[in-house]
């Protein structure tokens, strides 16, 4: 199959304007779907217009599942979305074929009210990606983001500023974004707070593995998300330990450019609580989950709109600019809409989804 002649068939119709537009775009390809599949959506008990929505395409007892997850970070479901939506066009359309011992699971809007919102944490203020922890064991800690906080809070933006940038030199930029973004316990109203217990989000993907027994199959499984590295690239990110055999599995299956956030190889740093670590706990060696982060406006541009994002939610603080001001740039900076951007989204997405459809059908052509 071609990259190139599949990059063709491109529409950029296929980025909703918002969450709501999203779940009918994504419903009425399903809908279109001539493959045996069968749906079931999760909604907030609070929330009902609000919904993750998930299907299972293929195969019921296909022993081999391709996995693909859209808006754990809300706000970033857009390229997600769009990702799913071509993924089901592709199908539709005989341009993408399941293997016959293979089944696709999409898990669309996982984060639903954060998607609507404009926000990448939950409705509790959840991380939903740094929610995946032992609840019943001490909760852990980040010393960094402890040190980090008290001038996360400083009023005078210039002071502010100073402040933090004194903190990078000191630590170094690896270390200040551990600090900053590894996920932290200790204050609900701070960025990357991973909760006290698990979230909606958590509960929808845990009822996920255990109905469809995904321990029992071999899997792949792509998370998409955007605001990381350079703009328009998009890196597979392996969270596995480095030296485990999923590692072997993900280098195999997309190429030793596989970035290892605990080797220092990525664009990401390690962090508490991740979705993956819910996924390693039922995979074997040859299966593996990686994240497909595309890159946007830089590492400084995503702090600088979460701390505003978060003072405009928070209230009470002086000058703060509104939740639309605050979603608007959020939306920039996490979903671009020039259409270089956009075509680098598809066309990567549509390497990786078949480099895994081939990793899991033991035809993998990338070096080990």
């Amino acid at each position: 199959m071609s990259y190139i002649s599949l990059l063709q068939a491109f529409s950029e119709d296929i980025f909703p304007k918002d969450y709501r537009q999203a779940c009918d775009l994504w419903q009425e390809a399903l809908h279109r779907l001539s493959a045996t599949h069968h749906q079931n959506d999760f909604t907030l008990d609070h929330v009902q217009e609000l919904r993750c929505q998930t299907a299972w395409v293929g195969p019921d007892a296909a022993p081999k599942v391709l996995v693909l997850i859209s808006g754990t970070h809300g706000v970033e479901g857009y390229a997600g979305s769009a990702v799913e939506l071509d993924c089901l066009r592709q199908l539709d359309t005989g341009l993408l074929h399941l293997p016959p011992d293979t089944a696709l699971l999409l898990i669309h809007a996982l984060n639903p009210w954060g998607y609507a919102n404009y926000r990448r944490c939950d409705d509790q203020g959840i991380d939903v990606n740094r929610n995946f922890i032992d609840f019943t064991q001490p909760l852990p800690e980040n010393p960094g983001y402890l040190e980090l906080q008290p001038l996360l809070g400083i009023v005078d933006s210039a002071v502010r500023e100073r402040a933090i940038h004194s903190f990078r030199n000191r630590v170094g930029q690896r270390e200040y974004e551990i600090a900053y973004s590894g996920g932290q316990y200790a204050d609900p109203d701070g960025p990357f707070y991973g909760g006290s217990g698990p979230s909606f989000s958590r509960e929808v993907i845990e009822g996920l593995i255990n109905g469809f027994r995904l321990s029992e199959r071999q899997l792949a499984v792509i998370d998409v998300h955007t605001g990381l590295g350079p703009y328009g690239y998009g890196e597979v990110i392996c969270d596995h330990p480095a030296d485990s055999g999923s590692v072997r599995t993900a280098r195999q299956w997309f190429g030793p450019g596989c970035g290892l956030p605990d080797r220092g190889t990525s664009c990401s740093v390690p962090k508490l609580g991740l979705l993956d670590y819910g996924w390693h706990k039922v995979m074997g060696s040859e299966s593996c989950f990686v994240t497909l982060e595309f890159g946007t406006l830089g590492t400084d541009s995503l702090f600088a709109v979460l701390h505003d994002e978060a003072c405009a939610w928070r209230g009470g603080v002086p000058d703060a600019l509104s939740k639309d001001e605050a979603g608007a740039r959020m939306e920039a900076h996490f979903n671009p809409q020039d259409i270089g951007w956009r075509e680098a989204v598809i066309f990567r997405a549509r390497q990786v989804i078949q480099q895994a459809f081939q990793g899991l059908s033991g035809n993998s052509g990338a070096a080990k």
